[in-house]
């Protein structure tokens, strides 16, 4: 994870030591190693750089401890490219319905069904596996930082998470070969892609785009609140995702429900342009893994948490502009 602590507010690259209570400061650790100055150092470094800090795993040094209620984690990087992909998309068509029921009931729009049918080619291509991943690139200066609190945008009545899993790329490459795209998989993270309902549907009816200042607005993309490296987490397509609203479990799911692996994402993207080391890509929206869907709405304030097996809890607390 990425943190500062108290009085410097310069960021620092950290270990969680998986004791509950304390992080190394990896930064303190090696001062003249420049693999350690920050997490995209650390993952251009790539093996030399992991077994340096699995050393300081193994080997505790007091002198480098430092509490984890005594620091403030920060976002874990600015990726050098977002791009949310289509890997999960069961969400997509039951949040289309809710579109068009909003745009049908608030809008002098047609019937929800006509809506409905007008925008499903848009989406039609993302269910079918035969079809090579798809993705729309986020902005990455819109990562927050994980426990940060949120400002719900004045312009919109409803404020939607969505809890995803996201990849971080390790290495850069063009035309992987499929045997060889989980080399460049780094680890994993938690994703909430943050969503204005109102205006996306409205877009939706203008424009068809369901992107744009409905999904990047500030601290609209928030990801962590640590990257887990790929050794951890064995079978990435296998883990439990959750999310709670204020202490109330809202939504529950599963990264099983990925049509395509990020090995698969790995190679369609390396075919189109290539990709590079510090990317973050997330899955797409588990399914329930969002209040719209689910008919509810945000309260204001609210804390949110999305949780994922293996990687952690990403928390943020919302509230209403001022």
């Amino acid at each position: 994870m990425t943190f500062h602590r108290q009085g410097d507010p310069a960021p620092r690259l950290g270990l969680d030591n998986r004791d509950g209570s304390t992080y190394t400061d990896l930064t303190a650790r090696f001062p003249e190693d420049p693999a350690f100055g920050s997490m995209l150092a650390f993952i251009d470094a790539g093996a030399p750089a992991l077994e340096k800090a699995w050393e300081a795993f193994l080997k505790l040094d007091g002198a480098f401890l430092v509490e984890q209620g005594t620091v403030t984690l920060l976002s874990p990087f600015r990726p050098r490219r977002l791009r949310d992909c289509g890997l999960i998309v069961a969400h997509l068509r039951p949040s289309m319905l809710k579109s068009a029921q909003w745009l049908a009931a608030n809008t002098d729009a047609p019937s929800a069904m006509e809506l409905y049918t007008a925008f499903d080619p848009i989406f039609a291509p993302h269910y079918d596996p035969a079809v090579p991943p798809l993705f729309v690139d986020r902005d990455p200066a819109t990562a927050c930082a994980p426990g940060a609190v949120l400002t719900w945008p004045a312009e919109s009545a409803w404020m939607d998470y969505e809890l995803e899993l996201a990849v971080v790329i390790g290495k850069a490459g063009t035309d992987i070969a499929p045997e060889n795209a989980a080399d460049h998989v780094f680890g994993y993270t938690v994703y909430n892609d943050w969503t204005l309902r109102d205006i996306q549907a409205a877009n939706m009816r203008r424009s068809g785009e369901v992107h744009g200042d409905a999904k990047d607005f500030p601290d609209s993309n928030s990801f962590g609140p640590c990257v887990v490296t790929k050794d951890e987490i064995p079978d990435p397509r296998n883990l439990a995702m959750t999310v709670r609203v204020n202490g109330e479990v809202w939504g529950a799911g599963s990264s099983a429900r990925m049509i395509h692996s990020f090995e698969d994402a790995v190679v369609a993207f390396s075919r189109n342009g290539g990709i590079k080391a510090g990317e973050v890509w997330g899955t797409g929206t588990v399914p329930d893994g969002s209040s719209f869907e689910l008919g509810k709405r945000l309260p204001r304030p609210a804390f949110v948490e999305l949780e994922i097996e293996g990687i952690g809890k990403l928390s943020h607390y919302v509230v209403p502009q001022a």
